[in-house]
C-alpha cells in the first residue's frame, strides 16, 4: 500500500551551506529486476569475478574488486579481455567512471594521500591529492568524475566537490568549490546510495529544533531541494538518480520508503517497508533496489544455532510500487555504474555467483539485468559426496566413527542433527562458514565418540537402535536454498546380561528404603578392572510391595533383560524389560503363586544350554530346583525340575552367566561361613562339584553378578552392604575373580536390594 502526501517544505534556489558530519560516502548503488523476468548473461567473452570479494567501484571499460581478508586486495578487471590490475593502496573506491581513487589508510574518509587512477589509461602514473596540503580537507565521496570532499569550519562539516577534469588529472592543482553558501545545518550523508545522475542527498537537521530535512544538491549547479519531515519522524538510508531521491522513514504510523520525483518535488509516494537499519535503499533510474543483506538471526531449527537468513534482492517502481519484483537472490555489495547503471554482486541460482549489471530503461520499463562476470559458483550448494555408517557393532561402536559429508561451498554454515529414535534422543552441532575459502569445496567430518546422545558426557555407551542424521548447510550471504540431506545407520549389538537401556553395558538396579527403584548405568572405570556409573535414572516407586527382587536375564522371548518380583503373599510376577532407559519396564504380569516356599530365587544364567536363562529356587528344605527359561512372556518358565539338595547350607545363590569362559551357565553359592563356593555349569541343567573361591563372603548382605562392567570381555560381580566392591572377572576357575575395588555405582544412595 502506497499514497502520496505532500508536507511542509522549500525549495530554494540559493545556494545552502551543506555542513555534514564525518562519515563515509559511498556510491550509490541501486538494483533492479529483469525486463522480462530472465537475467541475460554477457555476450562477451565469460569474466571471472574474484570470489569472496565485493565490488566497490565500476566503470564503463571494468570494474574494481574488493577482496574480505584483513588487508584487502583491490583489484581493477577489464570488460574488453578480462585482464586486470592489482591498485596499491590500503583503501579504494570507484564511482561510475574509469576514475578510482585509492588512499593510504584502510578507509578512505581518513586518508591523507589520495592517488586518482584513470584505468582507460593504465600505463598513466596516479594523480597524487595531499588533502591536508590542498587545505585540510577529507574524502567524502566519488560520484562521475567528481570528487567529494569535507572540511571543518566553524563547528560544521563544509562540503566541497573537485572536478577530475583532464587539467587536474594531467597533474593540475584541483580547485575545490564548496556545495552551498549561505545558511548553516548539520547533515550527514545519506548512507550508501546518497550519489547518482549528478545528484547528492543529505540527511540534515536545522535549528534549535533539529528539524529534520533531507536537502537534494545537484552537484553541477549547487542548487538544492528541501524536503521536511514531520516532528518525531526519524530518517536514515538515502539514494538520488537522475530522476528520483528516496530515503527511509520511520514515523509513527510505522516504517517505510519515501520517494520523490525530481519534477514534482512537493509530492511524496510513501510505501509501507518494514526493513531495518542494515539494509540501504538504492535508486536505478525510477526504480528502487531494496537489497536486504544477509543477517544472522537466532534458529528456531533443531540444530539451535545463530543462521544466516535469505534476502533478496528486490526492485519496485518508485511511482507504482505495486509493480515489485525479486530481481537477484540475495547480494553483498553494489555500486554505482555508468549511465544510472547499478553493478551488484550477487546470485541467482539459474547462474550462480558473481558480478550483476542493472541498467535502466528508456521507455522506464522494469530495468535489465545482466551477468557480468561469474565466480563459478554456483549459488545452491550441494552435497558431492559422504561417508558415513550403514551399520555399527560391537568394538566399532566402542572406537567411535567418523561421519563425513563433501559441500560445494566452503562459506556455509552447516548444521548436523543426530536423533537415536527409539529414545528420540538428538544431539546438534554446527560450523560456522570458511569465508576466505568461499566457493571452493568443504568436508565437514564428525568424530562420533560411541557414545550415548543423552549421557554422552558421563561415558556412557551409545544404545543400540536406528539413528537418524540430518545435515542443513545455508550459504553464510544467505543466497540461495537451504541444503536438507538426511541418513540413518543402526547401531547393534547381542543382548548383554543386565543391560536395561540397551547401550551393552551392565546396569544395576536398587530399590531405596521408601520403595523407589532406581537404575545405575555402568562404564569400564579409567585404568580398568573396575566400574563407575554413568548415569541414573528414576523407575518407580511402590517397589516395597516386594520381599524379593532379581533380574532373571531375557526370560519373556525379547532382547530387552526382565526382572520378576515376589510380594508377600508368595506371587511371583513378571516385570519384561522394554530397553528404555527411563521406563525399563512393561506392566508387571502374574506367573504364579506359591512362591513363598524358597528361600533363595536366582537367575540369568543359562544352565541347560538351550540360549535361554533359567531360574533357579532353593526352597527351606535346601532342594535345588530348576526352572527352565521358554522364551514366551505368558508362562516364561517350564515345570519344575529337582537338581539335588542339601543347598540349605547356602545363605547366597548368585547365577553369573558364564563366568569361567566354558560357556554355560554358573553359579555362585555363599555358606553359612562366608565361604565363597563356584558351581561350574554343564548346559545339561546340572553342575560340576563346587570349586572353592575363597573366604570372607559373609561381610557382604548380597552378590549381584552384572556381567562385563569393566568391558574386558568377562562376567563380573558385585558385592554390596551398603556400599559396593567390584570383582573383576579373570574367566579362569581356578581364581574367578581379581582383587575387589570400591566402586561407587550408587553413588553412596541407601538402598535394601541390588539385583
Amino acid at each position: 500500500m502506497h499514497h502520496v502526501r505532500p508536507r511542509s517544505r522549500r525549495i530554494m534556489a540559493a545556494v545552502v551551506t551543506v555542513a555534514l558530519a564525518a562519515g563515509a560516502l559511498t556510491a550509490l548503488p541501486a538494483s533492479a529486476a529483469p525486463a522480462a523476468a530472465q537475467v541475460r548473461e554477457q555476450s562477451r567473452a565469460a569474466l571471472s569475478f574474484p570470489r569472496d570479494a565485493d565490488v566497490v567501484g565500476a566503470g564503463p571499460d571494468g570494474f574494481l574488486s574488493r577482496t574480505r581478508a584483513t588487508a584487502p586486495e583491490f583489484r581493477w578487471t577489464r570488460y574488453a579481455d578480462g585482464s586486470s590490475t592489482v591498485l596499491p593502496g590500503a583503501s579504494a573506491a570507484g564511482g561510475g567512471t574509469n576514475l578510482v581513487v585509492t588512499g593510504d589508510r584502510g578507509m578512505l574518509t581518513v586518508s591523507s594521500v589520495l592517488k586518482v587512477y584513470d584505468m582507460a589509461k593504465p600505463d598513466a602514473a596516479p594523480v597524487l591529492l595531499d588533502l591536508d596540503a590542498l587545505g585540510g580537507y577529507s574524502y567524502a565521496g566519488l560520484t562521475g568524475d567528481t570528487l567529494l570532499l569535507g572540511r571543518h569550519e566553524n563547528g560544521y562539516e563544509a562540503q566541497y566537490a573537485v572536478t577530475l577534469d583532464a587539467d587536474v588529472l594531467a597533474g593540475g592543482a584541483p580547485k575545490p568549490r564548496k556545495l552551498a553558501g549561505s545558511i548553516q545545518v548539520s547533515c550527514a550523508a545519506a548512507q550508501e546510495g546518497w550519489a547518482g545522475g549528478g545528484f547528492a542527498l543529505y540527511d540534515c537537521a536545522l535549528g534549535q529544533e533539529r528539524t529534520g530535512i533531507r536537502i537534494l544538491v545537484d552537484l553541477a549547479t549547487g542548487e538544492d531541494a528541501w524536503f521536511v519531515q514531520a516532528p518525531g519522524d526519524l530518517s536514515w538510508w538515502g539514494a538520488a538518480s537522475a530522476t528520483h531521491a528516496a530515503w527511509r522513514e520511520s514515523r509513527h504510523g510505522g516504517s517505510g520508503i519515501v520517494a520523490v520525483r525530481r519534477d514534482a518535488p512537493g509530492q511524496e509516494v510513501w510505501i509501507p517497508d518494514s526493513a531495518g537499519w542494515p539494509d540501504p535503499l538504492y535508486l536505478v533510474g525510477g526504480w528502487l533496489a531494496t537489497g536486504e543483506r544477509a543477517r544472522i538471526e537466532q534458529s528456531s531449527d533443531a540444530d539451535g544455532g545463530d543462521t544466516p537468513t535469505r534476502r533478496p534482492f528486490t526492485l519496485r517502481s518508485a511511482d507504482r510500487p505495486e509493480d515489485k519484483f525479486e530481481a537477484l537472490t540475495a547480494y553483498s555489495s553494489a555500486v554505482a555504474g555508468p549511465g544510472g547503471s547499478l553493478l551488484v554482486r550477487g546470485g541467482t541460482a539459474e547462474h550462480g555467483e558473481g558480478l550483476y549489471r542493472i541498467s535502466p530503461r528508456a521507455d522506464g520499463g522494469r530495468p535489465d539485468v545482466e551477468l557480468v562476470a561469474s565466480t563459478g559458483q554456483s549459488t545452491v550448494v550441494s552435497l558431492v559426496g559422504s561417508s558415513t555408517p550403514d551399520e555399527l557393532t560391537g568394538a566399532r561402536v566402542a572406537r567411535g566413527v567418523d561421519l563425513g559429508w563433501d559441500l560445494s561451498r566452503a562459506d556455509s554454515r552447516v548444521g548436523l542433527t543426530v536423533t537415536h529414535v527409539p529414545s528420540r534422543t538428538t544431539v546438534h552441532r554446527r560450523w560456522d562458514g570458511e569465508s576466505a575459502a568461499a566457493g571452493t569445496p568443504r568436508r565437514i567430518t564428525w568424530h562420533w565418540d560411541g557414545k550415548d546422545l543423552e549421557d554422552g558426557e558421563r561415558g556412557a555407551p551409545a544404545r543400540n537402535g536406528e539413528y537418524r542424521w540430518e545435515l542443513t548447510a545455508r550459504p553464510d550471504e544467505g543466497i540461495g536454498p537451504e541444503l536438507r540431506v538426511s541418513g540413518r545407520f543402526f547401531v547393534t549389538r547381542p543382548p548383554a546380561p543386565h543391560d536395561y537401556d540397551d547401550d551393552g553395558a551392565p546396569d544395576v538396579l536398587a530399590r531405596d528404603p521408601a520403595g523407589v527403584l532406581w537404575r545405575f548405568g555402568t562404564r569400564p572405570a579409567v585404568g580398568g578392572s573396575s566400574a563407575a556409573v554413568s548415569g541414573v535414572s528414576r523407575i518407580g516407586s511402590g517397589w516395597q510391595a516386594y520381599d524379593l527382587l532379581e533380574s532373571v536375564g531375557n526370560v519373556a522371548g525379547d532382547s530387552a533383560p526382565d526382572s520378576v518380583a515376589r510380594d508377600r503373599s508368595g506371587t511371583l510376577w513378571l516385570y519384561q524389560g522394554t530397553g528404555s532407559r527411563h521406563a525399563p519396564f512393561a506392566a508387571r504380569t502374574p506367573i504364579g503363586g506359591g512362591w513363598q516356599v524358597y528361600d533363595r530365587i536366582t537367575g540369568g544364567s543359562d544352565v541347560t544350554g538351550d540360549g535361554r536363562p533359567d531360574l533357579l529356587a532353593a526352597d527351606k528344605a535346601g532342594v535345588l530346583w530348576l526352572y527352565r527359561g521358554t522364551g514366551k512372556a505368558a508362562a516364561p518358565f517350564s515345570v519344575r525340575e529337582r537338581i539335588g539338595s542339601g543347598w540349605d547350607v547356602y545363605d547366597e545363590l548368585t547365577a553369573t552367566g558364564d563366568l569361567a569362559g566354558a560357556g554355560a551357565g554358573d553359579l555362585l553359592a555363599r555358606d553359612r561361613e562366608g565361604v565363597l563356593w563356584l558351581y561350574l555349569g554343564r548346559s545339561d541343567g546340572t553342575f560340576a562339584p563346587r570349586t572353592r573361591v575363597g573366604r570372607g563372603w559373609d561381610a557382604f548382605k548380597g552378590l549381584t553378578a552384572v556381567g562385563d562392567a569393566d568391558g574386558d570381555g568377562r562376567a563380573d560381580l558385585v558385592a554390596w552392604n551398603g556400599g559396593e566392591t567390584f570383582y573383576a572377572g579373570t574367566g579362569d576357575s581356578a581364581a574367578p575373580f581379581r582383587r575387589g575395588a570400591g566402586a561407587a555405582l550408587t553413588q553412596g544412595s541407601p538402598y535394601d536390594s541390588l539385583f
